[in-house]
């Protein structure tokens, strides 16, 4: 189980690492913008046996939202073999929530990739792959761990779930235009080759309120502590999402190194757009 695990989770990212006025800052921020409202709900979820099985479709009908794809292209991806799925990140928490029912559903099972300080709770926590954004050694090695398990997921056919970004989708620095993800890591890549894994590409229309994007580019802990009410702004509102066809191994076998597979896959999901 993930050393992240606590008894009595907090919904935050607040970092332990942080100074302590970086703390005070965001915790008081998400407070101001709504973080009791999705404490409350996780608190309902949290009072109903834990089924991952139904876990992410009842937070979402709890919170309201409805998700738009075609469920005839989510009901053809393949039964087995390694899988990895690759989409844009436009939201934060809400895109993470959607793709792991997605997953779900058409799977049973998966894995994802995801900020470290989402992995308090200890029934998620074996779904869970933390990436600890601290540039300590402990974080090192724990992201260190993460990827060899990922790929250890994928050779038991346990699908695996990664904003390739690593970072939400941001605007310019009015707040205005097309959010954009950060550059893609070649990470996925080489957890796609060394797999030989087929890749679902998958795409979120729509994007965050303006003032979070006027926060990212003013100071990164505004930024993260805006990123719990963009999640409760959500609420109510549907998702679309375009779900791409299967690129099977046999065929992402040929294309150039690292970099070029992930130029690949990014156009891809673009496409979907």
């Amino acid at each position: 189980m993930s050393g992240y695990v606590q008894e009595t989770p907090t919904l935050t990212y607040v970092q332990p690492s942080d100074p302590w006025l970086v703390q005070k800052f965001i915790s008081s921020v998400e407070i101001l913008f709504g973080r009791r409202k999705i404490e409350a709900l996780y608190d309902q979820l949290k009072e109903q046996p834990f089924a991952v099985e139904s876990f992410f479709s009842t937070a979402l009908k709890t919170t309201g939202i409805e998700t738009h794809y075609d469920t005839r292209k989510l009901a053809a991806l393949p039964k087995s073999g390694p899988l990895v799925f690759v989409a844009n990140h436009p939201f934060g928490v809400i895109d993470g929530l959607a793709l792991c029912d997605m997953a779900i559903k058409a799977r049973g099972n998966f894995r994802i990739l995801i900020n470290a300080m989402l992995c308090q709770d200890k029934d998620l926590a074996p779904y869970f792959l933390p990436i600890d954004f601290k540039e300590t050694k402990s974080a090192i090695k724990n992201n260190i761990r993460t990827k060899k398990m990922a790929l250890e997921c994928l050779k038991e056919d346990i699908p695996l779930l990664i904003f390739p970004s690593g970072y939400v989708s941001t605007a310019d620095r009015k707040g205005l235009g097309k959010a954009v993800d950060a550059p893609w890591t070649t990470f996925t890549a080489k957890l796609i080759r060394d797999a030989q894994s087929s890749v679902v590409p998958i795409y979120f229309h729509g994007q965050n309120s303006r003032i979070f994007h006027l926060a990212s580019h003013v100071a990164e802990p505004l930024r993260m502590a805006l990123l719990l009410n963009e999640a409760r702004n959500k609420f109510g509102q549907p998702i679309h999402t375009e779900i791409g066809d299967t690129l099977v191994w046999d065929d992402l076998d040929g294309i150039g190194n690292r970099q070029e597979l992930t130029t690949y896959l990014y156009n891809k999901v673009q496409s979907l757009a």
